[in-house]
């Protein structure tokens, strides 16, 4: 699917399902990376289990992982965010299986993600109105400083 469709099929499907009750990530690679390792990289160190590879004409180059842990769906698949380019991967958790009456749960879910793969090295947006044009993010980096507390380890700045 082309980039700009795949934009498209995310923003229709965004207000068919509600994607804002889900969590989004994007993510941007170490250098040279791709998404098989990045994804080799989640399973050992987040420790959410065993992905599976699926394909799907949804996503870019036609596939996506799929790991579900305590009654969570994470897809890891190649980013297509046009107003957040220069990120690489897309992580969506969402419900698997159970239905979920507190809509903050996920955007809590995945600004602990978040937080966790920068304190990994990486560079993260969580996007606040995700597939929708100007929805703003909040970034997350790792603050480069040593001897700071647990709360100043990452670095958060809203766009």
């Amino acid at each position: 699917m082309a980039a700009s469709s795949q934009g498209q099929f995310l923003l229709a499907l965004s207000s068919v399902l509600n994607l804002d009750m889900f969590g989004n990530l994007l993510v941007k690679k170490a250098e040279g990376q791709s998404l098989d390792a990045f994804v080799g990289e989640l399973s050992e160190r987040l420790g959410c289990g065993r992905f599976e590879e699926r394909q799907s004409s949804n996503y870019l180059d036609e596939r996506y992982f799929r790991a579900s842990i305590l009654g969570v769906a994470i897809e890891v698949a190649r980013a297509d965010e046009a107003e957040l380019q220069e990120y690489d991967f897309w992580i969506c958790l969402q419900p698997d299986g159970v239905h979920v009456d507190d809509k903050a749960f996920f955007d809590g879910l995945a600004d602990c993600a978040a937080r966790k793969l920068a304190l990994l090295g990486y560079q993260v947006a969580r996007p606040l109105n995700f597939g929708r044009a100007e929805g703003g993010a909040t970034l997350y980096w790792p603050n480069p400083a040593n001897g700071v507390s647990l709360r100043e380890r990452v670095i958060t700045e809203e766009v």
